[in-house]
C-alpha cells in the first residue's frame, strides 16, 4: 500500500473543530487519510510518496449534488430556443428542449458529454459528482456509458438515469430499470469510486403511480432517489391543478419523501411551509445557484437552511466553475435580502464540501480531511497579494480563486491533476470527441456548424 505525504500546505480540514494547520501535513495510505496534523507532529515516512504544498492551499475536493454531465456538448449551442414571444420555462422544455435535445441523446453523446464534463468538474476542484442522465431514447444501456466514462478520467461519481412518465409506461418501466441494473453492476464490482441512486424527473412528467413505484424501489433495494423540483413555478399550477395541493404536500402526500431523497433546485418552495416539511422528513437539496440564475430564477435557501435542512451545491451540467457557483450563492441572497453577513464563506464552502458530501448519505467517507476519509484532496495556488492564514483563507477560496488556480487533484488517493495537468487522460482527445459530437447533435436539428 502506497504512503504519500502532502506537506507543508495551508492545510483546511473543514472537519468539525475546524481546524486549520500553517504548515500542514496529510498522510494518505492507500486510498484513505492516515493523519492531519501541523508538520512538525509527523515524522517522515521512509519510501512514501512526497508532494510539496508550499504555497499552496490544501483542502476537501468539493462535491456537486446535481449534474447532467452529457449536456457539454449542447453548451453555447448556435440555437436557444428564447427568443419565441410566448417564453417560459416550461414552454422552452416543451418546444426545445425536449425534443431537440434530450430525445436526441444517444451513448456515443453521453459518453463523449461525460468525459468531458468531468474533465472540467475535475479542473474545478470538484472531486464527487452527481448526475442524472437524461437520453430516455438512449435506453437500455445509457448508464453503461456514462459509467465508462467516469471510470476512464477517475472521479467520485453518483450516477442515475432520469425516469420520466412522458413518453410512455414501458420507457418508464426501462428507466426504472436502467437505475437498478447500474446499482446492482456497481455493488457487485470492486470498484467503488461509482455508485448509484434512482433517478427520477419531475411532478408535472410523472404519474402518482410512477413516483411511488421510483421510492418502492429505492427502498426494496436500499438506494437513494433524486428528482428534480420547483424548478420554475408550472410545477405549482401543475399539481394544484390536479390535485389540489402544492408540490412538496403533494409529494408528503403519496409518501415519495424521506431522509433518501435529494431534490434539486427547489426555486419555488413555499418558504412558509415547505421547508418545516423538508425538515420533518430529512429531505436533501441540491443548490444550483449560477445554472438556476442562467435561467433567470431566483432560488431562495434562507429558510432551508434557517430550518436546519441539509443543503448543498450543484452546477446543474452546463456549468461547472465552483468557484462561481459558490459566489453565485452568496450574491443572489445577499442581494435579494440586502444584507452583507448572509452566506458566509463558511457556510458556502461547507455548502459545497461537507454538506454536498451530507445530502449524498456519504459525509463519512468525503467532505473533509479527517483520520479514515477518502483522500479526496485539492491542492489551490496562493495568488493572493495578502498573507493567507486562519483568518482568511476561507474568504480567499471562495472570493478570489478561479479554477485556474486547482494546481493538483487527488481522488481516492490517485493524482488525477498534477501542477494543473491531466495525469490519466488526455484532455485534447477528450475535448475533441466531445466537439464531434456536439456538431453531430447539431446537424441533427439543421443548425449553424463549422
Amino acid at each position: 500500500m502506497e504512503t504519500t505525504l502532502i506537506k507543508h500546505g495551508l492545510v483546511v480540514t473543514l472537519d468539525d473543530q475546524d481546524r486549520i494547520f500553517r504548515d500542514g501535513t496529510v498522510v494518505i495510505e492507500g486510498n484513505r487519510i492516515t493523519e492531519v496534523a501541523p508538520g512538525s507532529t509527523i515524522p517522515d515516512k521512509p519510501g512514501a510518496k512526497i508532494i510539496d504544498a508550499t504555497g499552496k492551499i490544501v483542502m476537501p475536493g468539493m462535491v456537486s449534488c446535481h449534474n447532467h454531465l452529457y449536456s457539454a456538448v449542447v453548451r453555447s449551442i448556435p440555437y436557444s430556443g428564447f427568443e419565441s414571444p410566448d417564453f417560459s420555462f416550461v414552454s422552452w422544455m416543451d418546444r426545445f428542449w425536449l425534443p431537440l435535445l434530450e430525445d436526441r441523446v444517444d451513448q456515443n453523446i453521453m459518453f463523449a458529454g461525460t468525459r468531458a464534463n468531468v474533465a472540467d468538474h475535475i479542473r474545478s476542484g470538484i472531486t464527487t459528482t452527481t448526475d442524472t442522465a437524461e437520453g430516455s431514447y438512449a435506453l437500455p444501456g445509457a448508464l453503461e456509458a456514462v459509467d465508462k466514462a467516469c471510470m476512464e478520467t477517475g472521479i467520485r461519481a453518483v450516477l442515475s438515469f432520469e425516469t420520466t412518465g412522458r413518453i410512455s409506461e414501458e420507457n418508464a418501466a426501462m428507466g426504472i430499470a436502467e437505475n437498478v441494473n447500474h446499482i446492482k453492476r456497481c455493488r457487485s464490482r470492486s470498484y467503488d469510486r461509482i455508485t448509484g441512486r434512482i433517478g427520477v424527473h419531475t411532478t408535472y412528467t410523472c404519474s402518482t403511480e410512477l413516483l411511488q413505484e421510483v421510492k418502492k424501489t429505492a427502498d426494496e433495494l436500499g438506494a437513494g432517489y433524486m428528482m428534480h423540483h420547483l424548478d420554475d413555478r408550472w410545477h405549482h399550477f401543475d399539481t394544484c391543478r390536479r390535485f389540489g395541493k402544492r408540490p412538496t404536500r403533494y409529494l408528503a402526500d403519496i409518501g415519495f419523501l424521506s431522509p433518501n431523497l435529494i431534490l434539486f433546485h427547489c426555486s419555488y418552495i413555499d418558504q412558509w411551509q415547505d421547508p418545516q416539511i423538508f425538515k420533518q422528513y430529512d429531505v436533501k437539496v441540491a443548490h444550483n445557484a449560477e445554472s438556476n440564475a442562467i435561467f433567470s430564477f431566483w432560488p431562495d435557501m434562507l429558510h432551508l437552511l434557517r430550518e436546519g435542512v441539509t443543503v448543498g451545491l450543484g452546477t446543474d451540467g452546463q456549468t461547472f466553475n465552483y468557484f462561481e457557483v459558490m459566489r453565485t450563492a452568496q450574491m443572489i441572497h445577499r442581494i435579494k435580502y440586502e444584507n452583507p453577513e448572509l452566506m458566509n464563506d463558511n457556510q458556502v464552502l461547507r455548502m459545497a464540501t461537507r454538506q454536498a458530501a451530507r445530502a449524498l448519505q456519504m459525509e463519512d467517507q468525503i467532505g473533509s480531511l479527517e483520520i479514515g476519509k477518502k483522500a479526496d484532496i485539492l491542492l489551490l495556488a496562493d495568488r493572493s497579494t495578502v498573507p493567507l492564514f486562519e483568518i482568511n483563507v476561507k474568504n480567499y477560496i471562495v472570493g478570489t480563486c478561479e479554477r485556474a488556480d486547482v494546481d493538483t487533484v487527488l481522488i481516492d488517493g490517485e493524482v488525477i491533476l498534477q501542477d494543473g495537468k491531466f495525469i490519466k487522460f488526455d484532455e485534447k482527445e477528450v475535448q475533441a470527441k466531445s466537439k464531434e459530437q456536439a456538431v453531430r447533435l447539431w446537424k441533427s436539428n439543421d443548425w449553424p456548424h463549422p
